[in-house]
């Protein structure tokens, strides 16, 4: 009698849990595979940004959804379009087919500061939204999901899951490094895994630290050997000491190992100084950086900003710092600084926006030139934002004044996302009644030829957008 008891109580959960599975669906990841899939051993160019090109082919965020949504089910794998991933194929000359294909049907997106994809080999890897509920119903989308794909869109894999929307991360080839500041530790999630826990914050490769600073590792080799200066992450830890204010600069592998020193406290023989890295670059893989030092004088707590230098490594992964041929840009803390190249120096933006050289020249000025977000340093000519989101360009001979890159008035949604140059185009999301990806070619941009550059849209557009498209159209021409 008692077996019998047990059976039927088994049974009873069993029939619940079933139950239970009916009225609540779960998001599921299965996909078919692509009938066309890309080269996973071509080189990748553009890693991290809106648009990515590995080989023949163009992927890019084809736009902007609004996944603060009261409703998880927009964002479970499959549904979005809009924001999903989609591949188009590319021609040499830049062109493009018509051949949009939806590869991630998810809405790829953090905050705006780390929108962005990447692709290794035969993995997409993005961040979107978690599309989960609590208790209450309430959908987590405070919560990121950090996910992968393959090219050929299946095998989605949750790698890890954190709850925080500004978290500071890159993906290499190897690992998702990111930066806890709630603990002040580096974290390293090993991608060469099969499966993932995705609870699991990863290695801690770095703790106690004060600040990181990510490299852009924007070109990918999949024949390369070793690892790729642009993967290590630098960061910087403040001594120990408590009346000492100076702090070490160190680089690490994504997949951690021992830490070098770039910069420490006797780093230089006349004084003691706080390093701060605003930008770096890396040209023929040799690591430049651009910082600024804060000299501290005695146990005084009060520092003085002593200047913005650069410094280019030899190329490779040793890091080798000689304070002798660091390079001055100027006395004070520039602040806010995008490198041009080594040899040209950096643009510093802002008000008074400047060029300032590693040379030792003086800056290049342009008289009261406003700069807030730059887009490109390409064809003798700033491209840059106006605080409507519309683009400009500002010759750098100082001929000419400021001149809109196009008359016909369309927006980048700078509230999502800015502009992405890449292969003679300008990429953006274009702020409208739609929200799609589009682009604008530079070569057209020319205001001495009198044409007018063209924003084209670069989309997979839904049907139900497409017909409001038509509509909109036709009533314009009813109008004419």
């Amino acid at each position: 009698m008692m077996r019998r008891k047990v059976w039927l109580l088994v049974i009873g959960v069993i029939l619940l849990v079933c139950a239970l599975g009916t009225l609540a669906a779960c998001e599921s990841y299965k996909a078919t595979a692509l009938d066309k899939v890309g080269d996973k051993n071509a080189v990748v160019e553009s890693n991290g940004g809106l648009v990515v090109k590995q080989g023949d082919y163009l992927y890019f965020i084809n736009g902007y959804t609004d996944y603060l949504t009261e409703n998880g089910k927009d964002n479970w794998f499959g549904t979005p379009v809009k924001g999903a991933i989609v591949r188009v194929s590319y021609h040499a000359d830049g062109t493009l087919s018509d051949d949009y294909v939806v590869v991630v049907p998810k809405s790829v997106m953090a905050s705006s500061e780390n929108v962005g994809f990447s692709i290794f080999g035969e993995w997409i890897y993005y961040v979107s939204p978690s599309a989960d509920t609590d208790r209450s119903g309430t959908v987590q989308t405070d919560t990121l999901q950090f996910m992968r794909t393959k090219i050929d869109g299946t095998d989605t894999q949750v790698i890890v899951e954190i709850d925080d929307t500004s978290v500071k991360y890159k993906y290499t080839a190897d690992a998702l490094v990111w930066y806890d500041s709630s603990d002040n530790k580096l974290y390293s999630k090993d991608l060469t895994a099969k499966k993932f826990k995705k609870s699991a914050k990863g290695d801690c490769i770095a703790e106690d630290v004060a600040s990181v600073h990510f490299i852009k590792n924007e070109s990918y080799d999949p024949k390369a050997t070793g690892t790729p200066v642009a993967d290590y992450v630098l960061y910087t830890k403040n001594s120990k000491l408590s009346y000492e204010n100076t702090n070490t600069l160190y680089a690490i592998a994504p997949r951690g190992g021992e830490a070098k020193t770039l910069i420490g406290a006797d780093t230089f023989s006349g004084g003691k100084y706080n390093v701060s890295v605003i930008a770096s670059s890396v040209e023929e893989n040799a690591l430049a950086i651009y910082y600024t030092k804060t000299e501290y004088v005695g146990t005084s707590s009060s520092g003085t900003v002593v200047g913005t230098y650069a410094y280019r490594f030899a190329a490779g992964t040793d890091f080798v710092f000689t304070a002798a041929n660091e390079k001055q840009l100027s006395t004070s803390d520039l602040s806010s600084i995008t490198p041009i190249s080594y040899a040209e120096g950096v643009v510093k933006t802002g008000s008074n926006t400047a060029i300032y050289h590693t040379d030792g020249t003086a800056p290049t000025t342009f008289g009261d030139l406003n700069i807030s977000t730059l887009l490109a340093v390409e064809n003798g000519a700033f491209y840059y934002l106006d605080s409507d989101g519309k683009i400009l360009y500002y010759p750098l001979d100082n001929k000419s004044n400021a001149h809109y890159a196009y008359t016909t008035g369309e927006k980048v949604m700078t509230s999502f996302t800015g502009a992405e140059y890449f292969g003679g185009y300008f990429y953006f999301i274009q702020d409208d009644d739609y929200d799609y990806m589009s682009r604008v070619k530079l070569a057209d941009i020319d205001i001495y030829s009198g044409k007018d550059a063209a924003v084209t849209r670069v989309a997979k557009v839904t049907a139900a957008d497409q017909a409001k498209m038509d509509e909109a159209e036709a009533e314009d021409k009813d109008a004419d």
